[in-house]
C-alpha cells in the first residue's frame, strides 16, 4: 500500500471519531491493511497531470471494517453520534447546491491580498474556495500541478487562511460549526468520501447574531430570515471535466480542471455583519 493510501486510512473520520472516544484502533487499521485489494482501488483510479480522480473506496472499506469491529464488540452498548455518522444532509444540500461557475477570475489569475469582496445582483461574495488544475510541460522540469484558492473574511487585518475551521460539516445541521474559534466562516474539505467536498459556511454563532435559519437540506445548503427569504447560500461547481486519454464516460472522466465553492451574502445582512466586526477585511489567499 503506497503512502497516499495510508495517508488516507489514517485521516478518516471514522476512526478519529473512535480514537476520540477512547477506541483504540489498532485492530481495525491492521484489519483495513490485510482486506486492502490493490485491483478493486484501481478500477476508480484515474491519475491525471499527477492528480487522483475521486476514489470512496477507501472509505467503503474502512467504515466496512469499523462496523464489523464494533458489531463484533460492542454490539449492545454502541451507537454513532454526531461526527460519526455520515452525513447524510450535507450530501443532499451539496447535491442540490450545484450552479455553472460564474464569471469570475480563476485560481492562477487571483492575486493574493486583501480586497473588497465581489458584489452582483444584490448579494456579496463572502467566501470562495476553488481548486485549478495545471497541465504540465513534459518537455521542461516544470512540476506545477496547480493552484488552490482561499478566500473569504478576516474579524482583523492579517496574513492567514480565512477558511481555516477545524469542524466538519455535521456541526453545520447541529448549529455548532466554528463555534468558539475566531473565524467568520470555515470550510470542510472531504476529499475521496461518498460525503460532500468542500463544503463552506458561516460561523454558526454569528448566523445566529444575524437572526438566521438554516433552510431545509432538501433545498440545499442556505440560510433564512424572519421573512423566510434566502440571505445566505452556498454554491459549488466542477467544469472541464478531464478524463484518461480519449475517454470522456464513467470513471475516467471525473477530475475538473476547475472545482470550487463559495458562500454568498444578500448585502443588507453583510452591512450587518461588518456593524458586528466593525475591522472585517476580505482576504485571498493561494497555495
Amino acid at each position: 500500500m503506497d503512502e497516499h493510501c495510508l495517508s488516507i486510512i489514517k485521516s478518516s473520520k471514522f476512526l478519529k471519531y473512535l480514537q476520540n472516544i477512547g477506541i483504540k484502533t489498532d485492530v481495525i487499521r491492521s484489519t483495513i491493511f490485510s482486506e486492502f485489494n490493490r485491483d478493486t482501488f484501481d478500477n476508480f483510479i484515474n491519475i491525471h497531470e499527477q492528480r487522483l480522480s475521486p476514489n470512496i473506496y477507501i472509505e467503503n472499506l474502512v467504515f466496512t471494517q469499523v462496523c464489523k469491529y464494533l458489531n463484533d464488540n460492542y454490539a449492545e452498548s454502541f451507537i454513532f453520534e454526531n461526527n460519526g455518522k455520515i452525513d447524510i444532509k450535507s450530501i443532499i444540500a451539496y447535491s442540490k447546491s450545484l450552479i455553472q461557475r460564474p464569471d469570475i477570475t480563476t485560481p492562477f489569475e487571483s492575486d493574493v491580498g486583501f480586497k473588497e469582496p465581489d458584489n452582483f445582483n444584490g448579494f456579496i461574495r463572502i467566501a470562495r474556495f476553488e481548486q485549478q488544475l495545471a497541465e504540465r510541460d513534459y518537455s521542461t522540469n516544470d512540476t506545477n500541478r496547480g493552484a488552490v484558492l482561499f478566500e473569504g473574511l478576516l474579524p482583523i487585518k492579517m496574513h492567514t487562511n480565512p477558511l481555516y475551521c477545524q469542524n466538519a460539516s455535521d456541526d453545520i445541521w447541529n448549529n455548532t460549526f466554528c463555534y468558539d474559534e475566531p473565524r467568520i466562516q470555515g470550510i470542510y474539505p472531504n476529499l475521496h468520501s461518498i460525503e460532500a467536498p468542500n463544503v463552506l459556511w458561516l460561523n454558526n454563532e454569528l448566523l445566529d447574531m444575524l437572526g438566521l435559519t438554516l433552510d431545509i437540506y432538501k433545498n440545499g445548503l442556505r440560510a433564512l430570515d424572519n421573512n423566510q427569504d434566502t440571505v445566505l447560500i452556498y454554491r459549488q461547481w466542477r467544469e472541464e471535466l478531464i478524463g484518461n486519454g480519449a475517454s470522456l464516460a464513467g470513471t475516467n472522466a471525473n477530475i475538473a480542471k476547475l472545482e470550487g465553492c463559495d458562500l454568498i451574502l444578500r448585502e443588507d445582512y453583510y452591512a450587518k455583519l461588518h456593524g458586528f466586526i466593525p475591522d472585517m477585511v476580505f482576504y485571498t489567499f493561494k497555495l
